[in-house]
């Protein structure tokens, strides 16, 4: 199972490799227009905007495992926290997203970014069994509340695709969006 500590790596290591291509897109261009141009012109607005957005893929990338604070309502690694559920929820805001707003869609990106990183760095447990394993809230074939292991790879991986997916799109297509 993935540390904290990975977690927080793994979080780090997307939110760098998105906005280092968030940016060089940004000036070449022309349906990302956040202001941010490589001029770099309002220093303060890019600083707190990278700034949000580390924050906002940290908060991603730890935000699943949440779960283990409220370890006698959900158990670890249950369907709803490792899953596209959560992310769902949390981005239910973005549909009441203005153009005067629109600086917020690319940080819920790095949130969603940050979330799928954490579900790819869960695909290296130490052994498949146990906390290891996708909770579920009913009881299957074999008396165990959980989906077997290699249901369990599969869930977190398309899972993790799924969410990945939509915080690139999110990331560099919601100019499209607001228009």
């Amino acid at each position: 199972m993935a540390s904290r500590r990975t977690h927080l790596f793994g979080g780090t290591l997307f939110w760098a490799f998105f906005l280092g291509i968030f940016y060089v897109l940004d000036g070449y261009v022309e349906f990302i227009d956040l202001g941010l141009t490589g001029g770099l012109e309002d220093f303060e607005f890019h600083g707190i905007w990278i700034i949000l957005s580390f924050m906002v893929a940290h908060f991603g990338a730890q935000l699943p495992d949440y779960d283990l604070i409220w370890d006698k309502i959900l158990p670890h690694r249950n369907i709803l926290t490792h899953s596209i559920f959560l992310p769902l929820i949390i981005c239910i805001p973005l549909f009441f997203v203005t153009v005067a707003t629109k600086f917020l869609v690319p940080i819920y990106a790095f949130y969603l970014i940050g979330h799928a990183s954490h579900l790819f760095f869960d695909l290296r447990p130490e052994s498949w069994k146990g906390t290891a394993l996708i909770h579920i809230f009913w009881v299957n074939d074999d008396g165990r509340k959980t989906f077997p292991a290699k249901a369990s790879k599969q869930f977190l991986f398309w899972n993790g695709v799924v969410i990945l997916a939509a915080g690139i799109i999110l990331l560099y297509f919601f100019q499209l969006w607001l228009t």
